[in-house]
């Protein structure tokens, strides 16, 4: 079957974005234009069956979980979606001082030490990884 990982990929809205209205000095995002913005951009439609990932709506955050899935940075499906990260910054980080939206991107592999992280600017770090120890 090959190398497996887990992947959690989430859209959010900056921490207090969603308490206050847009106006004109500060021009906050509404969940329904980060929802749409995702429609329009994420590969979920083109994505094979095995590339399908389980998506949870929030009300300021769009979660996706793909689970047992080979991602390997030259993969067409994981460049595709790294593309959408660049799609992301251009859209929602269009000045030094816009961060109405943010992204963070965690992957688990099969190893014990095989964790990798990435977010947009100023993310709050909402996904974290927690490792428990088991007995059987």
């Amino acid at each position: 079957m090959g190398y497996r990982s887990d992947v959690r990929i989430v859209f959010y809205l900056t921490k207090g974005t969603i308490d206050h209205p847009p106006t004109e000095d500060n021009p906050l995002v509404p969940f329904v234009a980060l929802k749409l913005w995702f429609d329009e951009n994420y590969p979920v439609r083109e994505a094979e069956h095995n590339w399908r990932a389980e998506i949870e709506y929030g009300e300021d955050y769009i979660l996706l979980k793909y689970d047992d899935v080979k991602w390997f940075p030259s993969g067409d499906h994981v460049q595709v979606v790294e593309g959408v990260f660049e799609k992301f910054t251009d859209t929602f980080h269009s000045n030094g001082r816009d961060h109405r939206a943010q992204y963070e991107i965690v992957r688990i592999g099969e190893n014990d030490e095989d964790i990798e992280r990435d977010c947009s600017d100023f993310a709050d770090h909402r996904l974290y990884v927690v490792r428990d120890i088991v007995f059987e």
